[in-house]
């Protein structure tokens, strides 16, 4: 008689659909749980001029708020960042009861004028945000200070390259881990259609 088991339960399967194999992945936009930096959630509304809806995820400028511009209570107006210098923060999903989801699709928006909640820079904040397909590849080895990062203007998403108009991200923004089978936003600019998809998304410690 053997002492042993006789089948490696480390071997076992389950069929097929009767689980979720794969529950690891990030979601675009939510920030981690963080006892440390919560609080620091803030908000403002969603600047007029912009010919975007705002979603989670998207590195953000704030306006100085005046009379007739903001909201004393909802904050002053906040749109899509240009540059490095105007960078204030990110947006996020979290605590965002105010963002619109449209039939037929599950993305929460915030039209013009409407509510939208965001990290600023320096909180220390952990917050997904879409990545650039390559860049798992690219980063692969590297220390989390090791890589420039930019933000792609066009696809929307943190990238190493530099060229077609992206910006670089503040110095203290540090990459911390990216999943490829995460839940992302997608933008059909012919369209303008904004559905969610499977990608590559970075945990971006702000």
């Amino acid at each position: 008689m053997s002492g042993t088991i006789s089948f490696n339960p480390y071997g076992t399967s389950t069929p097929q659909n009767s689980f979720l194999l794969q529950s690891q992945g990030y979601i675009q936009g939510a920030a981690s749980d963080d006892p440390s930096s919560y609080q620091w959630l803030a908000g403002g509304t969603l600047k007029s001029s912009e010919t975007l809806p705002m979603w989670g995820g998207v590195p953000i400028e704030e306006l100085v708020n005046l009379p007739g511009t903001g909201s004393d209570g909802l904050g002053g107006n906040v749109l899509r960042a240009t540059s490095q210098a105007t960078i204030t923060g990110w947006s996020v999903f979290n605590q965002a009861a105010s963002m619109v989801i449209t039939p037929g699709n599950s993305v929460p928006l915030a039209a013009v004028k409407n509510y939208v909640a965001f990290y600023r820079n320096g909180t220390n904040q952990r917050v997904a945000v879409q990545a650039d397909p390559a860049l798992a590849a690219a980063v692969s080895g590297n220390s989390i200070v090791a890589s420039a990062l930019y933000w792609d203007v066009t696809n929307y998403y943190v990238t190493l390259t530099t060229s077609g108009g992206n910006f670089a991200l503040p110095t203290g923004v540090r990459l911390l881990s990216i999943n490829t089978s995460s839940k992302i936003v997608s933008y059909n600019s012919g369209t303008g259609a904004v559905t969610w998809t499977t990608g590559a998304a970075a945990l971006l410690l702000i």
